[in-house]
C-alpha cells in the first residue's frame, strides 16, 4: 500500500447546503447565519447557504434553481496568498476520487462544496488516503 498524502487538514461542517441561482440583481432579503456565499455576475446570483435558510433570505423572489445535498470542507488556515498548487492538489484527490466539487475561496480560507453522499470520502482523501479504486463497470 502507498503511503498516504499529506494531510492538507479538512474540516467537515455538519450544516447542509443548498446551491441556489437567482435573477441578476436579486438581494437577500436577510443575510442567513452561518456560512453563506453571493456572487454576481453578468448573468445571475448564486446563493450558497443552509438548506434552512434558503425560503427565509429569499423574500418575495423564489430561486430559478436550487440544489439541496451539498456540505463545506474548510482547510485549516490562513492560507498566504502565496501558495501556489493549492486548490489543484484538492482538484486531484477529488477527481481521482470521483468526487466533483466546486470551490469557495475566503480571504483567509479556502472551502470546497461536495455532495453530502460524498463529504466523508473527500475528507478522508484530503485527509491523505488513498482514493479507493473504481467499482468495476464505472469509467474512470
Amino acid at each position: 500500500m502507498a503511503s498516504p498524502l499529506p494531510d492538507l487538514g479538512p474540516r467537515l461542517d455538519p450544516t447542509h447546503l443548498a446551491v441556489s441561482r437567482f435573477p441578476r440583481g436579486w438581494r437577500p432579503a436577510t443575510w442567513p447565519e452561518g456560512f453563506a456565499s453571493v456572487v454576481e455576475d453578468d448573468d445571475e446570483v448564486t446563493l450558497v447557504c443552509a438548506e434552512s435558510a434558503v425560503a427565509e433570505v429569499s423574500g418575495d423572489t423564489a430561486p430559478l434553481e436550487s440544489e439541496h445535498g451539498w456540505r463545506r470542507v474548510t482547510f485549516a488556515g490562513p492560507l498566504p496568498w502565496e501558495v501556489v498548487g493549492f486548490l489543484a492538489d484538492v482538484a486531484g484527490r477529488l477527481a481521482a476520487a470521483r468526487i466533483p466539487f466546486a470551490s469557495v475561496a475566503a480571504f483567509t480560507t479556502d472551502h470546497v462544496l461536495v455532495r453530502a453522499a460524498q463529504a466523508d470520502l473527500a475528507v478522508s482523501v484530503l485527509a491523505g488516503e488513498p482514493a479507493p479504486e473504481p467499482r468495476p463497470g464505472v469509467e474512470a
